[in-house]
């Protein structure tokens, strides 16, 4: 099981962050900014890799480029549900509830299946 926080949009939309190391955060980096529609970071972060990218692999400067590439695909694993957290919050979302489940889908259910 893992653990989640539940945030909440007083139109009653509901979202579910896992707590800690994010998977897909480290793996997709600034497309899964992009997805979870922080457009800013996401932004930032995949024009950074694109400019990074561009550096032969085989110079001194193009492998101090691949090390700060995987540097910033390991903040997003770190940080990255902090972050979407913090948009979240940003976006006027709320949060109502912390629950273990074993997907987010799961973790709502759980959270609307409360007793109020």
């Amino acid at each position: 099981m893992k653990v989640f926080k539940i945030f909440e949009y007083p139109e009653g939309r509901h979202e579910a962050v896992k707590q800690g190391w994010s998977w897909p955060g480290f793996f997709f980096g600034p497309i899964w900014a992009l997805v979870k529609k922080m457009w800013g970071l996401g932004a930032g972060l995949l024009v950074a890799v694109i400019v990074l990218a561009m550096f032969p692999v085989d110079t001194a400067i193009g492998g101090l480029a691949t090390l700060i590439s995987f540097g910033i695909y390991i903040a997003c694993g770190i940080n990255g549900n902090r972050w979407r957290e913090k948009h979240l919050s940003s976006r006027g979302y709320d949060h109502v509830d912390t629950v273990s489940a074993s997907n987010p889908e799961g973790a709502v259910a759980l959270y609307l299946k409360k007793p109020v």
